[in-house]
């Protein structure tokens, strides 16, 4: 997919295309975590998913203009899930963390092109669904609902309606249970 912002006042807009993420754009992604969200633990995260396990790299997503410039990134990675139907544990899903667009590039499709992209390679694994903790207005246009509503909990049940899961296509039910993150996750 490539597009072209429109010229915001302060900004030039570039060119810009979805794709896996590249070694050489590792340093970028950090840096652009460090900006959007002010503070460094969404980059220490980002760094500390690649380095482990749970590490999916087709779901670690960029959106970058011909230069090499990193204006967004989104990361899904696999996290345990916990039956409550008696299996043993050792089952994985899918969880959305973090996903961020550059400040002066927000609000121009990026992270909607990112999360349409991300979740169309989600779509082909075989996880039933993927969570996330975030704005329910945004999260909603994509198919996420309250994880309460499918008996789903996790470290993030006093978020209420913002801990939301989305169904995998074709999955019809989605098992009880919870979710639980790696401690990489604790204090983000």
């Amino acid at each position: 997919m490539t597009l072209t912002l429109p010229a915001p006042d302060l900004v030039d807009a570039p060119e810009w295309t979805i794709r896996a993420e590249q070694p050489i754009d590792l340093d970028l992604i950090h840096d652009l975590h460090r900006e959007a969200f002010h503070r460094r633990d969404e980059a220490e995260l980002v760094d500390a998913i690649r380095s482990g396990p749970d590490f999916v790299p087709e779901l670690s997503l960029v959106a970058a203009t011909r230069d090499g410039s990193v204006l967004g990134h989104i990361l899904i990675s696999r996290v345990s899930f916990h039956p409550d139907d008696g299996e043993p544990a050792g089952d994985t899903v899918l969880a959305l963390a973090p996903l961020a667009v550059l400040p002066p590039y927000q609000g121009y499709g990026i992270g909607s092109a990112l999360m349409r992209d991300a979740l169309a390679i989600a779509d082909t694994h075989p996880e039933p669904f993927v969570a996330v903790l975030g704005s329910p207005p945004f999260y909603s246009r994509f198919g996420f609902e309250p994880a309460s509503d499918h008996d789903i909990h996790g470290p993030y049940d006093e978020a209420g309606d913002a801990f939301q899961v989305r169904p995998r296509p074709g999955v019809t039910e989605l098992p009880a249970g919870m979710v639980v993150y790696p401690p990489k996750f604790e204090g983000v």
